[in-house]
């Protein structure tokens, strides 16, 4: 009888459908260790990106393994992009837990190890979620980039502004009540050329606390003239 460890996983675009997505992943792990008559000794949920393996439930996972590591023989998902959407942490990971003796595997994309075809078709669980993964990332980039072009600011607000979205829904800046007057006097007293970035951001200091550096990013941003920068 094999002692497992189960983990599930949703990426944070994905928290909507989240606990639904979540509760099925489980149910299926379960179902299938009760068939295959496996002890689950730990179950491990996160609802983080598969990028890399900088996750909570992950590191608490790690550290689960490396203290139990001589009485588990099996980690396991219910598919490889669940587990991971980098093929070069993966086969890091894999490798990490084979030398532990322990097993990883997909439930639905099961793999024999003992085959040598099976680090063909490894490779292919392994890239096909990371490729995935780049295609949705030009998607977004090249979605981000039409809406900056047709006026769209998209980023997080700038000092003296908030975030907005108009009547027809798209995102754009509006004045912040609070911070908008004092960087209106900042740029006022900076271009009359009579004070120095440094004297101006110490005379406000105690109403927007912001560094050297910030003050300097500020005077120089073309939002505050109506213009959105495109790279």
């Amino acid at each position: 009888m094999k002692n497992v460890i189960l983990y599930t996983r949703v990426s944070t675009d994905e928290q909507a459908d989240r606990g639904f997505s979540l509760r099925h992943q489980k149910a299926v792990l379960e179902q299938y260790c009760t068939q295959k008559e496996f002890t689950v000794l730990k179950h491990f949920e996160d609802d983080h990106s598969a990028k890399n393996f900088e996750r909570p439930e992950w590191k608490k996972l790690l550290t689960y393994v490396k203290a139990n590591k001589r009485n588990i023989d099996a980690l396991l998902f219910t598919k490889f992009d669940r587990f991971s959407r980098n093929t070069e942490e993966a086969y890091r990971v894999i490798r990490e837990f084979k030398n532990w003796g322990i097993e990883v595997n997909a439930i639905e994309q099961p793999i024999d190890f003992s085959q040598p075809d099976s680090k063909l078709l490894l490779a292919i669980n392994l890239v096909v979620p990371e490729v995935e993964n780049d295609k949705i990332g030009m998607r977004t980039r090249d979605g981000l980039r039409k809406a900056m072009e047709e006026g769209c600011f998209v980023g997080i607000a700038p000092h003296g502004y908030k975030n907005f979205r108009n009547e027809k829904g798209k995102a754009t800046l509006i004045p912040n009540p609070e911070t908008a007057p004092i960087i209106t006097k900042m740029f006022e007293e900076y271009a009359t050329g009579l004070y120095g970035s440094e004297h101006i951001r110490k005379k406000y200091y105690s109403k927007l606390k912001i560094s050297k550096n910030t003050l300097l990013n500020i005077l120089k941003n073309p939002v505050y003239i109506g213009k959105i920068y495109i790279k």
